[in-house]
């Protein structure tokens, strides 16, 4: 079986940060990524200054109206996954809680500016929400509960890497992980590393969850496919993916060595590889005939 994979959750590798890669860097990325048979990705912004996310927003744009024109032997760009500026000061993990915003439409325009509709997936913890959640939903963005102490979902369709930057499940307390595994209609982003989350804790996944509903996804940093130690967030990262204090900051390898290593300690068999890392990421992200023709090529 020859595996495809669309990584909607993934900050870099072989070096360059999707934060502040430039045009060409990134178009290195998405050459070497192809390689791997990794057919698309969100590209995932981690919270910065507004200049910052606009000058990046400006380059996958000009990067997907290419492809969508001529794309030959590299990795898709179906859109961006924020996954900074909108999450809970109190589960900020790696990143910098200056960065974050109220989850309002106004932070979020003035955030994205012209750039919006390049967006796919904002993720939010949803106790911090104003309005923000009903606007994506209306402009068909994906928002996602993460980086959040809640236990409501609200009208979120997803799940940012479950289990990861949440409060844990408890027999008596409410939380958006439990919430997330009851719930049938929920998209549960997985990283199926075995750092993030234990063999015990993907298998309660398997279990609970509908296999329509569960996405693996890498958290890949800067760090994968490259030798030395990387700045994220401003902070060192080591080899390991961890920064000085112990807090780990993503994951040190891509979604095709992940998902082989899974299948490889009989924790997945290839046809649920195949709906996970692909399938069902085609149906979560809506994407759209011309755009799967790419993806299938």
């Amino acid at each position: 079986m020859d595996l495809k994979f669309i990584d909607n959750h993934i900050h870099g590798s072989f070096g360059i940060d999707f934060n502040y890669g430039n045009y060409d860097e990134i178009k290195y990325v998405l050459k070497e990524l192809y390689k791997k048979n990794i057919k698309g990705i969100c590209p995932t912004l981690v919270g910065d200054k507004k200049e910052s996310i606009q000058k990046q927003l400006s380059i996958f744009k000009k990067i997907k109206e290419e492809q969508l024109k001529n794309i030959e032997n590299e990795t898709f760009v179906i859109g961006i996954h924020l996954e900074g500026s909108f999450l809970s000061p109190h589960k900020a993990g790696i990143q910098d809680n200056t960065n974050f915003l109220t989850p309002s439409i106004k932070n979020f325009k003035e955030l994205t500016g012209d750039f919006e509709n390049i967006i796919k997936i904002v993720t939010i913890a949803p106790e911090e929400d104003v309005d923000l959640i009903d606007y994506l939903n209306e402009k068909n963005i994906i928002p996602q509960a993460g980086h959040t102490i809640g236990a409501d979902l609200k009208n979120t369709k997803g799940v940012t890497h479950i289990f990861n930057a949440m409060n844990p499940i408890h027999h008596r307390n409410p939380s958006i992980a439990l919430e997330a595994l009851v719930r049938d209609d929920i998209y549960c982003e997985v990283i199926g590393d075995l750092i993030h989350l234990s063999k015990n804790i993907l298998t309660l996944i398997l279990k609970s969850k509908p296999k329509k509903r569960i996405m693996l996804i890498s958290d890949s940093l800067p760090l994968s496919n490259y030798d030395n130690d990387i700045i994220f967030c401003n902070k060192k990262i080591d080899k390991f993916a961890k920064d000085e204090k112990g807090t780990l900051a993503g994951s040190n390898k891509t979604l095709d060595e992940i998902c082989h290593n899974l299948i490889k300690n009989n924790i997945m068999t290839q046809d649920e590889i195949g709906l996970f890392a692909f399938k069902n990421q085609i149906d979560y992200l809506d994407i759209k005939a011309r755009e799967i023709d790419i993806l299938n090529k």
